[in-house]
């Protein structure tokens, strides 16, 4: 992986982190779909701030960010169950 893509994989993922509300436990997932949305606008040749598919994964990811919170809460409640029995 070249620096550059590197970079703006990493700015990406800490960009969904702050958008998604600074989850913990959240890192890999936000980093695989920053790697995804860079891959895309590599293979498409977006624009090089990839607006138009950052626009799609938006849309995409709504749906799917209300299944993955609602996983998340019930794991991080089972985890604290665990800790306090």
């Amino acid at each position: 992986m070249t620096d550059e893509r590197f970079e703006w994989i990493s700015k990406r993922a800490y960009a969904i982190w702050e958008a998604a509300g600074r989850p913990w436990g959240r890192s890999q997932h936000h980093w695989e779909q920053a790697a995804r949305e860079r891959e895309i606008m590599e293979r498409t040749r977006a624009s090089a701030d990839g607006e138009e598919v950052l626009a799609r994964f938006r849309k995409t990811n709504a749906t799917h960010s209300s299944e993955d919170d609602a996983s998340e809460a019930e794991a991080q409640t089972h985890a604290k169950d665990r800790r306090l029995g």
